[in-house]
């Protein structure tokens, strides 16, 4: 069995179609739904905070960087879509670091 999704159905090739020829809309979920895919989400809330954390350090850094050249202080700017992004790009890259260091220090304890 093969399972296929997608937000743009309008936009599926016809070779595509044809080989799918079962279509099935699912529409969004309503409020109870979006709670429990949020409580699913949850279930790795450390994770959630530490990309929160890290997203609000971004406006921050952009104020010290202008002090540092002698600009006044101003307010911190909201948070944005980017600032997730980019906090989410650093978590991964941190990731990726342990788990390199891991297999180095599993490969000198066998080695």
């Amino acid at each position: 069995m093969v399972l296929a999704a997608t937000n743009r159905p309008l936009e599926l090739d016809e070779t595509l179609l044809r080989r799918l020829p079962e279509a099935f809309e699912i529409g969004m979920p309503d409020r109870k739904e979006k709670a429990e895919i949020l409580k699913v989400a949850l279930k790795r809330e450390r994770d959630i905070f530490e990309l929160c954390k890290k997203a609000t350090y971004f406006p921050i850094r952009e104020i010290l960087e202008e002090e540092g050249n002698g600009r006044p202080c101003r307010v911190p700017r909201p948070l944005s879509q980017l600032d997730l992004e980019k906090g989410l790009d650093w978590i991964r890259r941190k990731f990726l670091l342990r788990r390199r260091r891991r297999k180095l220090q599993q490969v000198s304890i066998v080695g």
